[in-house]
């Protein structure tokens, strides 16, 4: 196929109240889109990850709109060789990413190129996303309420109890007094069934996460998450699995599949981001990876409906106990989108049959949010 155009899109909402986290806040929610056409007028998404800093996400679709243009429209793509056509737009931009120093957005735009042309695929196939990637897919996978902020997280569960969630993640990393006394009114509150994870947010050094690690260890805890940095040396991580009663999650903060991979000698749930690195190709793999050799593939996402919806697809495609990450906070550039698909229901999220990631995006109704559009052709 060949492309004919590439759009870039932005998208900025104010919200009631900042997300937190043990390191800073978010108090917008923001979101960048791609749109890839081929010259037979069918399309693909695909969301350039963006929370933090708040000017990420302009920053990069800026970088997007200058970089990708010149090594995409135009270009003839193979659909069944799209892993190859990023792996050589990778080597093409790996001089902008030496050169401006800025790894992370460089992998951020071809992310997002990933994803738009698969879900360009899908769509030419006649397939969702997921059914490309996996004949025997589900339509439906289980999921989380992400993101729960400590002021208010009893009150947070309560409400997405209601909406149909039945597991949790908290964000712990502010003092011991905190984080146990929030742990421990969530766990009174929960119904059988439930669970409750935790992220630290990469909050604390390898002793300080023991610490804190014991200190959770009576609760019934299902995963600890980023206690530590992401890239502190193997031989801390190494320290702290040998000395952690909680199974260890991560992923979202590493690059590269040998990175990952190699992290999964201390990680027991698995957790890449299909929009910091490596799109659907790069995500499959690791996901594969890690259902292969027993542990738990979890896709991260954090930001708008066009990344989750991806990264549904690559959960059902993935097979596996994984879960499906939703963030519990205000964000409409999130729920429009949910709005438009089955959603949650006892528990788990139930995607449509359309082909594709099963939606198109609903530009009416993010008028009074769009921050900017460009063309390129």
């Amino acid at each position: 196929m060949k492309i004919a155009n590439l759009e870039v899109y932005t998208f900025r909402a104010k919200v009631s109240q900042a997300v937190v986290t043990s390191f800073s806040t978010i108090p917008s929610r923001a979101m960048a889109l791609i749109r890839i056409e081929n010259t037979d007028g069918q399309f693909g998404w695909g969301e350039i990850w963006g929370n933090f800093p708040i000017f990420t996400t302009e920053h990069r679709a800026k970088l997007a709109g200058w970089a990708l243009p010149q090594h995409v429209v135009g270009a003839e793509i193979d659909p069944s060789d799209i892993a190859g056509f990023c792996d050589g737009l990778r080597s093409k931009l790996h001089v902008l990413s030496v050169q401006s120093d800025e790894p992370g957005p460089v992998e951020g735009i071809i992310a997002a190129t990933s994803q738009a042309l698969w879900d360009l695929a899908a769509r030419r196939a006649g397939l969702p996303l997921r059914t490309l990637l996996n004949s025997e897919a589900p339509d439906v996978v289980p999921a989380y309420a992400s993101g729960l902020n400590p002021a208010d997280c009893v009150e947070t569960v309560a409400r997405c109890r209601n909406e149909g969630y039945r597991a949790y993640k908290l964000k712990v990393g502010f003092d011991g007094d905190t984080d146990v006394r929030n742990i421990e009114a969530l766990l009174a509150d929960m119904a059988n069934g439930e669970r409750l994870f935790l992220d630290a947010n990469q909050r604390w050094s390898v002793d300080e996460a023991i610490a804190a690690a014991h200190r959770f260890s009576p609760y019934p805890i299902g995963w600890l998450e980023e206690p530590i940095l992401a890239d502190r040396p193997a031989d801390e991580w190494r320290a702290l699995k040998a000395d952690c009663p909680l199974p260890l999650a991560g992923a979202e903060n590493l690059r590269g599949v040998e990175t990952i991979n190699a992290a999964m000698e201390w990680l027991d749930f698995v957790q890449p981001d299909v929009g910091k690195w490596g799109g659907v190709e790069g995500c499959m793999d690791v996901a594969r990876k890690a259902v292969d050799i027993g542990r738990t593939y979890c896709p991260h996402w954090l930001a708008g409906g066009i990344g989750l919806l991806h990264s549904a697809n690559l959960m059902a495609a993935a097979g596996g106990d994984g879960l499906l990450e939703i963030d519990s906070n205000e964000n409409p550039l999130r729920s429009t989108f949910t709005a438009l698909v089955p959603g949650i229901e006892g528990g788990s999220f139930r995607m449509n049959g359309e082909p594709g990631i099963g939606v198109d995006v609903p530009l009416e109704d993010l008028t009074e949010w769009q921050t900017g559009h460009e063309v390129y052709r």
